[in-house]
């Protein structure tokens, strides 16, 4: 029999008193159970904290072992390295509170990593269920998972498990980052060129709330957004991968993006000073298809980057 892999399933959890039964319920009930089950409480002010610790008193003779830890220090990249530092698995997922495992999650992952012995990453799709009732599957670029991640955010806490050696060694959760802290993450893990292997199934169903670290639209954390993208340029400047410029490049698309947001949002001139300073001093080209993605966006229209993407 084959040897089957150690996985810490670590959930960070704010104020998720009505929530957080559904997640761990799917979790126990995956086809294959995980090793362990850490929820870090992030300080809620509900009863989230003694849900959790009833749920695991319920459950404590099902075979997996569960630790319920507390981080004082707010934010969810603080909440998931402390899980991630009183972890004991060989492979680790961040799965938000939110949020459902589909049951053949962690049962797929791991017959994956008994095929690909060496791999240093295992990921899939999810489905994200909208809060207008409507859902969506991010797109994936197969023949190249950097760019899915860059345009799509493929490495998102549900979509993926990590081998923990690998994590530590890429920085971890160390960076104290406010919004797209997972974005920044998959960035650093994809920049050391893992081993990683997706799988094109939707494994996870993930649901927007009215409340969350983010807030329903991008105007709330006006500038905060900026600060991470700007954190991951220096990062890339760092690097010494390949593909630098085009993942600049990306990064500048990401930012007219996010000024067209501020635009229809209603931050007019945040918009437009945002976008003006990404062009500033871009070449004819670059300057013409960031244009067309600013306005193709601005105006309501949605996947830019199927258009612009064989210019970059």
């Amino acid at each position: 029999m084959l040897n089957v892999p150690k996985i810490s399933i670590i959930v960070p959890v704010w104020n998720r008193q009505d929530l957080i039964e559904r997640c761990l319920d799917s979790i126990l009930n995956q086809t294959v159970k995980p090793y362990e089950v850490i929820v870090v409480d992030n300080g809620s002010t509900d009863r989230t904290f003694e849900k959790v610790d009833h749920w695991m008193q319920k459950n404590s003779e099902k075979g997996i072992r569960f630790k319920l830890l507390s981080e004082p220090k707010s934010g969810a990249c603080q909440a998931r390295q402390k899980g991630l530092e009183n972890s004991e698995g060989e492979f680790i997922n961040f799965f938000d509170s939110d949020d459902e495992m589909r049951p053949a999650l962690l049962e797929t992952a791991i017959n994956k990593i008994q095929e690909n012995p060496k791999s240093h990453i295992i990921c899939w799709s999810c489905r994200i269920n909208l809060l207008d009732g409507s859902k969506k599957i991010p797109t994936v670029i197969n023949k190249n998972l950097l760019e899915s991640h860059l345009v799509h955010a493929l490495l998102r806490p549900q979509g993926y498990i990590v081998r923990k050696d690998f994590l530590i060694n890429a920085g971890g959760w160390s960076k104290p980052i406010k919004v797209w802290n997972d974005y920044e993450l998959g960035l650093r893990l994809l920049l050391k060129e893992p081993s990683i292997i997706f799988v094109n199934q939707q494994l996870a169903e993930i649901y927007s709330q009215t409340e969350s670290i983010t807030g329903k639209n991008f105007s709330s954390k006006h500038g905060e957004w900026e600060k991470t993208l700007n954190e991951m340029e220096k990062v890339v400047d760092s690097s010494n991968h390949s593909q630098k410029k085009k993942i600049k490049k990306i990064l500048d698309y990401r930012r007219v993006i996010l000024a067209a947001h501020y635009y229809r949002e209603g931050k007019i001139k945040e918009g437009k000073d945002l976008y003006r300073k990404t062009i500033k001093n871009k070449l004819f080209g670059e300057k013409l298809y960031l244009k067309f993605s600013y306005n193709f966006t601005r105006y309501g229209f949605r996947g830019a980057w199927r258009i612009v993407r064989f210019f970059y």
